[in-house]
């Protein structure tokens, strides 16, 4: 279904591109630096993660030196992150320890831009741009190395790549704002490097944690919802038709 999907998106896309005259298609492949701001008591970030993005992007122009700007993305991103927790589900002997788990994770989703794009004159061969606007995607899995450490002596434990969809939330929207510039070749054909920022506004986590005292430890049978947005940098690299 998410196949079928994906195909009737993407032929839209290239039918609606046809349609206009004054429509630039392009492929472009970005890596991108990831990073988590959890926001629930005694979670905390550990630090960013590489991903990449690669798809088809498009400008309508409806003035000389304006365009709105979309793409079609399979974005992958994450980060690391620590909260606190019960290893419950990870003990054998089936008792409950409370410590904390760190969560080195990876989010993949199909990601649609909405921007204005504003550009320069042609300069020499080179086109300035900026842009701005926001970013919508659905998530369709995740991947995380997770490991636990008891607080109270018991057992720890890790384990790798597991399956972290279900801690993910379905929907992501985000703060997009971009500079670059389009480097003519010959024609219409053109090379385009760019910086983008993307800053999550929602919460990208659908998971309960445990909630902790005033000293920062988890409380047993007690929780809270994690919650945290998620950032990326992306560094452009495409060609346009």
């Amino acid at each position: 279904m998410k196949k079928i999907l994906l195909t009737i998106i993407l032929s839209s896309f290239i039918f609606t591109a046809w349609c206009q005259s004054n429509f630039k298609l392009g492929l472009r492949v970005s890596p991108n630096i990831g990073w988590s701001n959890p926001s629930s008591n005694g979670a905390e970030s550990l630090g960013s993660k590489l991903g990449y993005s690669f798809g088809l992007f498009g400008d309508f122009h409806f003035a000389d030196n304006y365009a709105f700007h979309t793409a079609l993305y399979l974005t992958t991103f994450g980060g690391q992150i620590k909260y606190p927790s019960s290893a419950e589900v990870f003990d054998v002997n089936g008792s409950t320890n409370l410590g904390k788990t760190e969560a080195n994770f990876s989010a993949n989703y199909v990601e649609i831009p909405l921007a204005l794009k504003l550009k320069t004159n042609e300069i020499g061969y080179i086109t300035y741009y900026g842009l701005f606007g926001t970013s919508l995607a659905i998530n369709y899995d995740a991947k995380a190395d997770l490991s636990y450490t008891s607080e109270n002596g018991g057992r720890n434990f890790s384990e790798d790549n597991s399956d972290f969809s279900d801690n993910i939330n379905l929907f992501r929207a985000g703060l997009l704002v971009g500079l670059g510039l389009e480097y003519n070749v010959s024609g219409n054909t053109a090379l385009v490097f760019g910086i983008h920022y993307n800053n999550g506004f929602t919460n990208i986590f659908d998971e309960k944690i445990s909630r902790v005292d005033s000293d920062g430890n988890a409380i047993l049978n007690e929780s809270q919802d994690l919650k945290g947005q998620n950032n990326f940098l992306t560094f452009e690299i495409g060609v346009m038709f």
